[in-house]
């Protein structure tokens, strides 16, 4: 066998061992919350004056735990659960939003956090870095010391704070509105996509003015390593031009940063509970609030699913593609 056919077998099959710890701890994880969606059923029966006899209520108990599989010993309930989830892709019906199966709530909410999510990543990690680039291969030292300090300051408060901060100067002092609303039915596909860009706009804001800080520092502290390296040193020795040195510097530093950008990527399909439940935004961070309140292991493991997958593909293609990226790394064999 070719060594990089095998590389790309090995990777493939540690992209699906990922997959299978990842769901595992899931499903653990959620078979260890102290309540269940039955009993949380229930419980807001009671609260709400409900007149079902004791035996009533028993009987409604059995019935939801049989509806969503709770009936069966643990051991049974994993291997239904990783067969209905790699095999069948059933996920079953939600809690939260019942009768809606769990699959067709993530799909309805996953465009939303696409949409949301995509674009402040993206913009954030282009802006950090094209800052962080200046500040490390130019002269404005000053500047450059300013935007460090500021990201340095803002970087350790909690996002929900400067979220939250954001959000009442926005309204009580600038008195602007904020965009509201949720799903939308009908109309066409451009403008569903618009009116998701509009009620995107203002949680977009404040990802995107708080999200740039971690790629600049990062940056700037790889652009000043790498301007110390042998190979710079060296070209800069030969009479490289100032802004061939930059290009090579940029070249190398960028590479980093590429990864972070992955992997960030990939954790569009959690969402972002906070931002999402702070702006009431409708996107799959939005309802893993709904589902963790209610209990509702299907929606949870699902997007859980998902996020999994996405993580574990992720860094299954950085592999293959970093050697054409770099040209210090080679594929195994390759010369």
């Amino acid at each position: 066998m070719h060594p990089i056919v095998r590389y790309i077998l090995q990777r493939g099959l540690l992209a699906i061992l990922v997959i299978w710890i990842g769901l595992t701890i899931a499903f653990v994880l959620s078979r260890l919350m102290p309540f269940n969606a039955a009993e949380l059923f229930v419980n807001r029966l009671l609260s709400q004056g409900s007149t079902l006899t004791g035996e009533e209520i028993e009987k409604l108990k059995r019935q939801l735990l049989q509806l969503y599989g709770l009936d069966k010993p643990v051991f049974e309930q994993y291997l239904i659960f990783l067969r209905n989830y790699l095999i069948t892709g059933e996920m079953g019906p939600s809690f939260a939003f019942f009768p809606t199966s769990a699959k067709d709530v993530i799909a309805k909410a996953l465009p939303w956090s696409l949409t949301l999510l995509l674009l402040a990543s993206v913009i954030s990690w282009l802006i950090g870095n094209a800052v962080g680039a200046l500040a490390a291969l130019t002269k404005h030292r000053r500047i450059s010391s300013v935007l460090e300090n500021v990201a340095i300051a803002f970087q350790p408060i909690p996002f929900a704070v400067l979220a939250i901060s954001f959000l009442v100067f926005y309204v009580l002092v600038l008195k602007l509105p904020i965009p509201s609303g949720g799903y939308v039915a009908g109309g066409s596909s451009i403008e569903i996509f618009i009116y998701m860009l509009r009620r995107a706009m203002f949680p977009l804001m404040v990802l995107v003015m708080f999200g740039w800080f971690g790629s600049f520092v990062s940056m700037k502290a790889i652009a000043l390593k790498m301007r110390e390296e042998d190979f710079i040193v060296y070209s800069f020795l030969q009479g490289a031009s100032t802004n061939t040195i930059r290009s090579m510097v940029f070249r190398n530093s960028i590479l980093p940063q590429f990864t972070s950008l992955v992997l960030g990527l990939s954790r569009v399909f959690v969402g972002s509970l906070l931002v999402e439940y702070i702006f009431n935004y409708p996107g799959i961070g939005y309802i893993l609030q709904s589902a963790i309140a209610n209990a509702d292991y299907n929606l949870m493991l699902g997007i859980l699913f998902f996020a999994t997958v996405a993580t574990a593909v992720a860094t299954f293609m950085l592999d293959l593609i970093y050697p054409l990226l770099d040209p210090r790394i080679r594929y195994p064999g390759q010369e």
